[in-house]
């Protein structure tokens, strides 16, 4: 899924957390926590700068930038990171707050997981699992990252039509609750 998607999801989950838990919180600490919501939707993607560094460029090479095959795709991080704030909070809007550190990146897990997968088991299996055929993996030679974010939203909008539809979806859905 693309940024956007990954924000949308983010600002979702944070919203379905509020609506169903109607924390005791002011209008302003909500809106926050919506925002971070979709802050932490994506911030599992911040990793792919990391793998730049690696690869000395900015330039995508399948064999170096696979962002997903680090810690920060790996559900278990997020979640213990998330727990453990929240039951260490002082106060009811910082518990929401690793909630949402939890809950955000799982969304974006979640979505992931519907085309290319994550490390789902990591630390125990550094497999990646998928709900489909990881058949939208795009693995050409090294690519400037423009160049490679042109083929690769030319290949996501052809072959991952389920993902790209999904995105859209996400994306009307958010902004209808933030409308609201």
């Amino acid at each position: 899924m693309l940024p956007p998607g990954h924000i949308a999801a983010g600002y979702l989950a944070a919203y379905a957390l509020i609506k169903i838990t109607k924390p005791v919180l002011t209008t302003g600490q909500i809106d926050q926590l919506l925002w971070f919501g979709a802050l932490m939707g994506f911030v599992p993607d911040l990793d792919t700068f990391f793998s730049f560094t690696r690869v000395g460029s900015f330039t995508f090479n399948a064999d170096k930038t696979d962002h997903r095959k680090y810690f920060t795709h790996a559900p278990i991080f997020w979640l213990v990171v998330g727990l453990s704030i929240f039951f260490t909070a002082p106060s009811l809007f910082i518990k929401y707050v690793g909630l949402i550190i939890w809950l955000g990146p799982w969304s974006h897990f979640f979505w992931d997981s519907l085309q290319y997968g994550i490390p789902w088991l990591w630390p125990f299996k550094k497999d990646i699992y998928a709900f489909r055929d990881k058949e939208m993996n795009y693995e050409g030679p090294p690519e400037p990252f423009f160049k490679y974010w042109f083929s690769f939203l030319k290949l996501y909008i052809t072959k991952a039509k389920m993902t790209f539809y999904t995105e859209i979806i996400l994306i009307v859905l958010a902004l209808i609750s933030l409308v609201k």
